[in-house]
């Protein structure tokens, strides 16, 4: 593939620097008086963990020959948008700048839905390309989604630790995942795993019907992925061993009549 500009190459490499920045400042306080009993927050700071490892990925990859110019060009700076947003609105909350940083989620969720959108354009050619390129919007919409519809009940008491409201968003972004992993083409495993494991962290910290709601929906999602992904190995298994079974034949021929 042809090399990348060397503003974008800049732009995604700026980014990715904002972005662990801003995260790392925005669980900065956590950190420092986290108890060792293990809370929901672990949850995401495990998943945030994963996404920071998957964007320095791509942000390598974006160096080596052999990146999707294509892809890399079809996003272009709208990823340094996402963590120019991230980091405003990390800010706003340490202030506690509450309305205003929604506002910046808001737009922050809308630019990540934009990106996540133009990438069905680009399917991944193999695995490199799945796992540090369009895994990480995945991942990233997938939590931002949660984060939003979480974030949208917190400015009530009446709201906040409502059960029916715990329910529906259970049941909303558990019905966006099982679309995009089991109705959509792109048959986005990583976007469904990335939810079951946000409600598998608040199924064990709810009470009641919600928790029994979001334990069943992480198991209709990771049905929905065996069921995605399982027929996808058989069949690479199965071509590995027609390949195999072909070069044997051609080694040994008197066996092969």
């Amino acid at each position: 593939m042809t090399n990348l500009s060397v503003k974008l190459k800049l732009s995604n490499t700026l980014a990715t620097l904002l972005l662990i920045g801003s995260q790392g400042f925005s669980f900065s306080g956590w950190f420092l008086r986290h108890s060792y009993e293990f809370g929901p927050r672990d949850f995401a700071i495990i998943l945030t963990s994963i996404l920071q490892l998957l964007l320095i990925g791509f942000t390598i990859y974006q160096y080596l020959p052999s990146a999707p110019k294509d892809v890399y060009e079809g996003i272009g700076f709208w990823y340094l948008l996402i963590a120019v947003i991230n980091s405003a609105v990390s800010i706003l909350w340490f202030f506690h700048l509450d309305l205003f940083a929604f506002v910046g989620l808001l737009w922050q969720l809308a630019t990540l839905i934009f990106v996540y959108h133009r990438l069905r354009d680009y399917p991944p050619r193999n695995g490199t390309d799945h796992a540090f390129v369009n895994a990480p919007f995945s991942i990233y919409t997938a939590y931002y989604l949660f984060v939003v519809l979480w974030q949208v009940f917190q400015f009530s008491s009446e709201t906040k630790a409502n059960h029916i409201v715990h329910t529906f968003i259970i049941v909303a972004i558990g019905f966006v995942s099982l679309h995009l992993v089991d109705y959509s083409h792109r048959k986005d495993w990583v976007y469904a795993l990335t939810t079951a494991w946000i409600l598998l962290g608040a199924a064990v910290f709810l009470t009641d019907t919600p928790h029994i709601v979001a334990l069943v929906t992480v198991g209709i999602l990771v049905s929905a992925v065996a069921r995605t992904l399982i027929p996808n190995w058989l069949d690479r298994l199965n071509r590995r061993f027609s390949s195999w079974a072909n070069r044997l034949g051609e080694r040994t021929p008197l066996l092969s009549r």
